[in-house]
């Protein structure tokens, strides 16, 4: 906490899609009842954010320059997202809420083709490194995802140290300059207490004292301009997917969904959908198996010195008990949970792009229900239904 003014602020530093922190910022709100809540994200979403209680992630606030389909940016978020949890709390409880980071209009204007929020450091990675650690994912997982709390002080202090000597690049120092800017705006209004949540990295840039106005402004001034336009779009767990290119993105989002909807016994929870998911395939899986992969999990836990069973630790009980180290039915169970197929919904009352509206009415007209996997469907080019379908598949493609 710092006091600026007659203000308390708190800056809540967390990992982005990180369910460990949606629950602690979901706690910390609850606890401290702030006046008004600044969310890391395109202040251009300020209109719309009202919305978000009508949706079902995970959802993405698009960012696009009309015309130019190339600039265009997206802001993932899941139901583990501490910033959707954010989000859902001010909605609910009548607080405003606002973006914070640098405006999409000025951020659109550059190169093009960002997917935001991203780091170009790795912080968590020279923290797990510092702790003697190869696998930052592990590292996080252990001291901060598994815990009951997540200590925000401690992460802040950290952060502190990570970033000694840091000297930030010239659209990181913008990005800060328009959070102060945005956090002074807050403070000049009267509100006594403000809640800022942030990616962990930025937490020191928002800290006492910050730097003289006239420097935040002196980065801002001048800075190139497109028109940009926000709506919300569905978005799926495959492309929260780090692997999806996306640069804050996670390696097992149906993972991290799990630990965020069961905090209790999510193991046994977890290698009983695992089971479920193979017995749908027709393989014989009985509670036995259930039984035995738990106990395994949990020992490879303690061997580990892990203060929960992770995610390498139940897919190894998996792999030897459930699936008989059949490689084919563990990928099973990696596609269809670690990853999953889930699909947001945006509501009606979304602000869409043309090709988005008309995409949507075309699929309601020819019964294509939009979904996050591969499918094979057979068409019967003699019906006019079914040519209307493929037509709009060829397009699609």
């Amino acid at each position: 906490m710092l006091k600026a003014g007659r203000a308390d602020v708190h800056v809540l530093g967390v990992r982005h899609h990180g369910p460990g922190s949606a629950r602690a910022v979901r706690d910390a709100l609850e606890r401290l009842r702030p006046g008004v809540i600044l969310i890391e994200g395109p202040p251009e979403a300020d209109r719309i954010v009202s919305l978000a209680p009508g949706m079902e992630p995970p959802v993405a606030l698009l960012a696009h320059v009309p015309g130019q389909p190339s600039r265009a940016a997206f802001w993932p978020f899941a139901v583990f997202s501490p910033e959707w949890q954010a989000i859902l709390y001010a909605t609910s409880a009548g607080v405003p809420v606002r973006f914070c980071d640098l405006p999409a209009a000025h951020s659109l204007a550059g190169d093009g083709d960002e997917e935001a929020p991203g780091l170009r450091a790795d912080p968590i990675g020279a923290l797990a490194a510092a702790a003697g650690h190869d696998d930052p994912e592990r590292w996080w997982e252990d001291v901060v995802e598994h815990r009951g709390d997540t200590p925000f002080a401690v992460i802040a202090e950290a952060m502190a140290a990570v970033r000694e000597g840091h000297r930030p690049d010239e659209r990181e120092a913008r990005r800060e300059a328009y959070m102060r800017k945005t956090l002074r705006a807050a403070v000049k209004e009267g509100h006594e207490r403000i809640v800022v949540i942030c990616g962990a990295w930025h937490v020191p840039a928002l800290a006492e004292p910050l730097p003289p106005v006239g420097a935040d402004n002196a980065l801002l001034r001048g800075l190139p301009k497109v028109k940009a336009e926000l709506t919300w779009v569905p978005w799926t767990y495959g492309r929260l997917a780090s692997r999806s290119g996306y640069g804050a993105g996670i390696a097992s989002p149906g993972w991290y969904h799990h630990l965020f909807d069961a905090p209790d016994r999510p193991v046994e929870r977890w290698l009983t959908a695992a089971a479920g998911v193979l017995r749908d395939e027709g393989l014989p899986v009985s509670s036995a198996h259930v039984i035995e992969s738990v106990r395994l999990a949990h020992g490879l836990a303690a061997l580990r010195g892990r203060p929960l069973a992770g995610l390498g630790e139940v897919t190894e009980a998996a792999r030897a008990v459930l699936c008989e180290g059949d490689d084919l039915a563990v990928e099973l169970i990696q596609r269809r949970m670690v990853v999953g197929d889930r699909l947001g919904h945006v509501g009606d009352g979304n602000p869409m792009v043309p090709l988005q509206r008309d995409l949507r009415e075309r699929q309601r007209r020819l019964r294509l229900k939009p979904e996050a996997l591969d499918r094979e469907i057979d068409l019967d080019l003699r019906k006019p239904l079914d040519l209307d379908r493929s037509h709009l598949l060829h397009r699609l493609r």
